[in-house]
Formats: structure tokens, sequence, C-alpha cells
């Protein structure tokens, strides 16, 4: 298992053209985090490229959930 594995639902539409793929409010997706740093993609394991973000950003946007 992954340790930095997280999961997480998008709050609010990003409005940056430098987001990886669309999000849709509502969903649930899946990240890693670690050092407050936020990997995220709209789905994982695609060939959608991941963008780290630092967690204020993470914080306007997206809202970590538990397992």
């Amino acid at each position: 298992m992954d340790k930095f594995r997280i999961f997480y639902v998008c709050n609010r539409q990003p409005s940056d053209k430098n987001f990886p793929g669309t999000f849709e409010i509502g969903n649930r997706y899946i990240g890693r985090a670690f050092n407050d740093l936020f990997e995220i993609t709209p789905k994982w394991g695609s060939d959608i490229p991941s963008k780290l973000i630092p967690r204020k950003i993470f914080d306007q946007y997206f809202e970590l959930v538990k397992t």
C-alpha cells in the first residue's frame, strides 16, 4: 500500500488552465501527498500528467476525505 496515497473531492472547479485534465465538482479522486505538496490528476494511472501543488492551492479547490 502506498503510504502517501490520498483521496480527495473537488469542491470548486479549478479555473487555472495549468491544472491537468478536467476536475468535476463532487467527484472523488486519488492522488499522493508528501511534505505539504499534493500530486493531483483527474484519473490516476492514465496518460493525463499529474501536477504537484502546495497545500494552499489544494485547499482552495479540493478537500481530503477518509477512505
